[in-house]
């Protein structure tokens, strides 16, 4: 049996998150949000192993449902050693026809599902001085964020020009934010859906 090559090379995810209710920043900034996903709600399932080792070492296996399509992602661990505020990590993504049928073919190989979190998506793209990246508009049951994703520069340059300050950087995930409320209230980790 022969095999295709495969490529070594990694797609890496670059994005900062923001406490933020509105774009208006981004505007106000100049920037031009072109509307690619309108506003729509996505219900995510993370599936680990038994002994929870890839939330423990910061990577995911998620599975999101949107409008009875789906796709399954692994994350992968952020890269501590990169100079960058913003978080860095490998990112490997595709469509699946049948999300729920993933989900069972994965937990048939081992897997569980650990976590669930929702949210409300308007996904934009921004092109500028020859650069492109997306933002997208996310409401949770835990508040507003905003996500800003691309290249290393662009993204700087916007959170820059738009008055965001280190301090507002978010690197945690939904779900690392979620353990972090729930741990401060005393409780065992919850799932983040809205009632």
């Amino acid at each position: 049996m022969s095999h295709s090559p495969v490529s070594k090379e990694k797609t890496l995810e670059i994005e900062v998150k923001l406490a933020c209710d509105n774009l208006d920043r981004l505007r106000n900034a100049g920037y031009e949000l072109i509307l690619e996903k309108p506003h729509h709600f996505e219900d995510n399932w993370l599936l680990d192993f038994e002994d929870e080792s890839l939330f423990k070492q910061g990577a995911a296996l998620r599975v999101r449902m949107v409008n009875g399509h789906g796709t399954i992602t692994y994350k992968g661990i952020v890269q501590e050693t990169h100079a960058s505020p913003l978080k860095v990590r490998e990112e490997i993504e595709t469509n699946v026809s049948d999300p729920q049928k993933m989900i069972e073919l994965l937990e048939h190989l081992g897997f569980r599902r650990s976590f669930r979190y929702q949210k409300y998506r308007t996904g934009y793209r921004v092109n500028q001085d020859g650069a492109e990246f997306k933002v997208v508009l996310d409401d949770t049951p835990m508040g507003k964020f905003i996500e800003i994703e691309g290249d290393e520069a662009s993204v700087l340059k916007a959170l820059n020009a738009a008055a965001f300050s280190a301090e507002e950087f978010i690197r945690q995930s939904y779900p690392e934010l979620q353990e972090e409320r729930c741990r401060a209230r005393g409780v065992p980790l919850e799932d983040l859906v809205f009632k």
